[in-house]
């Protein structure tokens, strides 16, 4: 079997039914059903619509409403996380075990530099989704989210360093582990 059928049988099946919450609209729900009013004023029939007698304050309330509705990702957002935490999980399987029976070599030393932080960013991103909500912490949420991306890309570029100017990720940890 390859690993490609084995992450297509164990990933989870998304459900048919999703809930209005999790879709995206396009306009606005009371824009789109507000009945036309017909106003009749001194023998004159005039026609207007809803919207256009709302105040500043509801048309705010509106588009925030809107807002949210447009940054809901939904559950195929979830699935595509998932699958990419169990691919860069099986990817460090050969990266590392390769290293163990083979030595230090520079393009598995560069790999792990890129696969490992990002299984770090996809797990820590996990734990940012569950434990720091959006809806209940919308700018912690964000902080938490800039600050995951910004240690990976500097764990990254200091990993890049290292093995470039230095001996390397594996000849580190064989030293590490012999010393």
């Amino acid at each position: 079997m390859t690993i490609r059928t084995l992450l297509a049988r164990s990933r989870p099946q998304l459900v048919q039914y999703q809930p209005s919450l999790f879709l995206r609209s396009t306009t606005s729900a009371a824009a789109a059903t507000a009945p036309r009013a017909t106003a009749v004023t001194d023998g004159t029939t005039s026609s207007t619509t809803a919207a256009s007698t709302t105040t500043p304050e509801t048309l705010s309330i509106e588009k925030e409403k809107q807002k949210k509705v447009e940054a809901e990702q939904g559950y195929q957002y979830g699935a595509y996380h998932w699958t990419a935490e169990r691919a860069s999980a099986v990817a460090l399987i050969p990266l590392i075990s390769t290293q163990l029976f083979y030595g230090a070599h520079p393009i598995s030393d560069g790999l792990l530099g890129v696969v490992l932080p990002y299984h770090v960013y996809l797990g820590l991103d996990s734990c940012i989704t569950d434990y720091i909500p959006k809806r209940v912490y919308p700018r912690g949420h964000r902080a938490a989210n800039w600050l995951n991306t910004a240690s990976m890309i500097l764990v990254m570029w200091g990993c890049f360093e290292y093995n470039t100017n230095e001996i390397g990720l594996t000849e580190f940890i064989q030293r590490v582990w012999t010393a």
